[in-house]
């Protein structure tokens, strides 16, 4: 089996365009809106946004070290490996393989779904069979090489710039009073409440979510020294700024009012700054970001089991990889089969409880990898500054949105 690194194809905007569309996708304007229903306050979600966006720094200057020192596919898988022991690693693999890999893949279809059906106006019971077909199709791009991939990832990471861009654009130049929902709910007074605080916190959490992935695609990261670092926290940065954008945005068309639900405020900011044509523009740009997200799922998920394969883990027979495309064909068949299990077995949210608490708690665990490591001085491993700081930071981050995870679960 070869195995991918040979040749480093996977630049420093190419990888920063992986983490950008890795991150930004179905929450691309819910999430700013799900901010103004909760928060209310400028201040508060520009403050939230921030910190959540210093913390996911932390954890990448910390999968930064670790993926410098090893450079090759696999990520987290890697890091449990060599930070906690092979048993670790691989109970981590088989879920990644079993529950959170396909759920999230299977996420981002039916969330894609949803939108295209609005789209093109389509009955919402066409859902399941669309994501499956998006899957498919996806798995397809992914055969075509990792050259097919990387363009697509930095095309809807271009896509998604310009459309904040446009957003800010039409925000400014906007001059009539807000025109919303007139059954809207007056915006928050005061400083808000812990309820509302912990909700705008998950949610920034998982809108943040993603940006791990490049570890899984260490191997192909050209001048990983360089490229790892600038482009987690270039591509953490950028998304840090679209969603402080799109929210500070909202707020304003806001105005006087917040409409009861995510999707009646994304219609009506639609409405207010591009008229009739905004609801459609805005759900395009959801399109395009989810299916961006999707590609960089597709991409990365087959090297976490490259390297159990390597590992004697996985049967060597489903991992041969294709050097000269960067492919993995029979994984990326896996993955499309499960995702599509996924699909037919249950909703958005039943896939989201299934895959969110294993994968962030094995996010911190391998993150943690770094405590348990020596820090040789090597000149071609990135250290992270401040050390230990910036692990414990993002464990606190992990272990809290645990907590409310499961707090949320059980009332």
């Amino acid at each position: 089996m070869a195995a991918p690194g040979e040749g480093r194809r996977l630049g420093a905007w190419a990888a920063t365009a992986m983490v950008v569309t890795n991150v930004v996708g179905v929450g691309i304007f819910l999430t700013p809106a799900t901010m103004l229903r909760t928060v209310g306050s400028p201040a508060a979600a520009t403050a939230i946004w921030l910190g959540m966006g210093l913390l996911s720094a932390a954890g990448a200057i910390c999968y930064a070290e670790l993926g410098t020192r090893f450079p090759r596919a696999g990520g987290g898988y890697v890091f449990l490996r060599e930070g906690f022991g092979p048993a670790t690693a691989l109970v981590h693999g088989w879920i990644s393989l079993l529950v959170v890999d396909p759920g999230l893949t299977a996420a981002l279809a039916l969330g894609l779904s949803q939108y295209l059906l609005a789209l093109v106006e389509a009955p919402a019971s066409w859902g399941p069979a669309v994501a499956m077909v998006t899957i498919v199709s996806f798995g397809a791009v992914t055969l075509l090489g990792i050259g097919a991939s990387a363009a697509l990832m930095t095309w809807t990471a271009a896509a998604k710039l310009l459309a904040v861009g446009a957003l800010v654009t039409a925000t400014l130049l906007r001059q009539e009073p807000p025109v919303l929902d007139p059954d809207a709910a007056a915006p928050v007074a005061g400083l808000p409440g812990a309820g509302a605080v912990a909700a705008s916190v998950m949610a920034a959490f998982f809108a943040f979510g993603g940006w791990w992935e490049l570890g899984r695609m260490a191997g192909e990261v050209a001048e990983p020294r360089r490229t790892m670092p600038s482009a987690l926290l270039g591509g953490i940065a950028l998304v840090t700024s679209i969603y402080v954008i799109a929210t500070l945005g909202f707020m304003r068309v806001a105005g006087g009012g917040v409409p009861a639900s995510d999707e009646a405020l994304v219609a009506a900011m639609g409405t207010s700054l591009f008229g009739a044509w905004g609801p459609t523009a805005l759900t395009a740009i959801v399109v395009v970001a989810v299916g961006g997200s999707l590609a960089a799922t597709m991409l990365g998920s087959p090297r976490l089991y490259l390297a159990m394969a390597r590992d004697g883990l996985f049967p060597r027979s489903l991992a041969r990889f294709d050097p000269a495309r960067g492919t993995a064909p029979w994984l990326t068949l896996v993955q499309v089969v499960l995702s599509c299990a996924y699909v037919a077995a249950g909703t958005f949210e039943q896939i989201l409880g299934y895959f969110v608490p294993a994968a962030v708690f094995f996010l911190g665990l391998s993150a943690a990898a770094v405590l348990r490591l020596d820090r040789p001085s090597d000149p071609t491993i990135f250290r992270a500054p401040l050390h230990p700081l910036p692990i414990l930071l993002f464990l606190t981050l992990v272990v809290g949105v645990l907590a409310l995870f499961v707090v949320g679960r059980l009332l």
